[in-house]
């Protein structure tokens, strides 16, 4: 089985839903997490989350010394332009991986494996192509693919400029595809339309709309499982993993547990001590347009620009032409 450690530097407190984040990493025991943080809250983690405790200035240092040219790292957020180059800055930590991934922490995991095996793992060297989610093979020759100059917003510009250029995401995409690499892009993934006030997913073929309307996804047993209704019946289709995409989600169990069941509907979190029926779906899966968004307001009111937005809807239009 091919090694798999995903790396997370996060500063600043660890937002709400870290310990579903925690316990759906614990459902995934041969793949590791590296986060790198100031957050010293003491949280269970399991043995296959290691924890690294640095100063957002010391791993600024640390970055800075991969690159021959004064870098911009004003900020936290500006990390996700540098996620392709964590396999040269954390070379050490992953020398003993075959792969290493970059993901977020506002997503709970299904089962990787099922997804991601070993059979993709031999047939490419990039799997994904969000940020939220995607494994590099830990080769140098691969590690240094975002070095490649193809145009403009090449790696020196982002990384000597202010702001965010989504360089993980839309500049990884250009250079594989200048250089006519072929990368996994399936999506094996439910991405939460952001700024939509509906539980809908986003990149989802035009035919599979009518799934959103009556949906709740179920974490059991380590596996992540979306639960529709349609023509009074229920369909069921499991997820390599659900990212929430900075939704205002409130997380009711004050404790979580890998053995116990959770449902998550409509921004909410909670334990599930209930058979999924189709009256259960159509009653959780209603929302009330006004509260969502009053609510997203004051979730996201540190970072709600206008700016902000443009570049996250920017961004959900390139990647429709992933599913064509």
């Amino acid at each position: 089985m091919k090694s798999i450690a995903y790396v997370i530097p996060y500063f600043g407190k660890f937002p709400k839903g870290f310990e579903l984040f925690l316990m759906s990493c614990k459902n995934n025991p041969t793949i590791d997490w590296l986060i790198f943080t100031d957050d010293k809250t003491k949280y269970e983690y399991p043995e296959n989350v290691k924890v690294f405790y640095d100063t957002f200035e010391e791993i600024k240092k640390r970055v800075q010394q991969n690159f021959d040219f004064e870098i911009v790292l004003d900020k936290p957020y500006k990390f996700c332009d540098y996620k392709p180059a964590y396999g040269e800055i954390f070379q050490e930590e992953l020398k003993d991986y075959d792969f290493w991934g970059m993901c977020d922490l506002d997503l709970a995991w299904g089962n990787i494996r099922k997804f991601i095996t070993d059979e993709i793992l031999e047939k490419y060297e990039r799997i994904g192509f969000l940020g939220h989610s995607t494994i590099f093979k830990n080769v140098p020759e691969v590690n240094a693919r975002y070095r490649t100059m193809i145009d403009e917003n090449n790696y020196k510009k982002v990384y000597t400029t202010e702001g965010a250029f989504a360089f993980d995401e839309v500049g990884m995409d250009a250079i594989y595809e200048k250089l006519n690499i072929k990368y996994y892009h399936e999506i094996i993934f439910a991405n939460l339309k952001k700024y939509d006030y509906g539980f809908f997913l986003d990149l989802m073929p035009e035919e599979d709309t009518q799934k959103n309307e009556h949906q709740v996804f179920v974490l059991k047993d380590g596996t992540l499982t979306r639960n529709y209704v349609r023509n009074h019946k229920i369909f069921t289709e499991d997820f390599m993993y659900i990212h929430f995409w900075c939704r205002p989600m409130t997380y009711k169990p004050v404790v979580y547990d890998n053995h116990k069941t959770y449902v998550m509907y409509a921004d909410e979190v909670e334990e599930l001590k209930e058979e999924i029926t189709v009256d259960y779906i159509m009653k959780h899966s209603k929302r009330n347009k006004i509260r969502y968004y009053a609510k997203s307001i004051w979730f996201n009111r540190k970072k709600l620009t206008l700016k902000r937005i443009l570049f996250n809807v920017k961004g959900m239009f390139n990647y429709k032409r992933k599913i064509k």
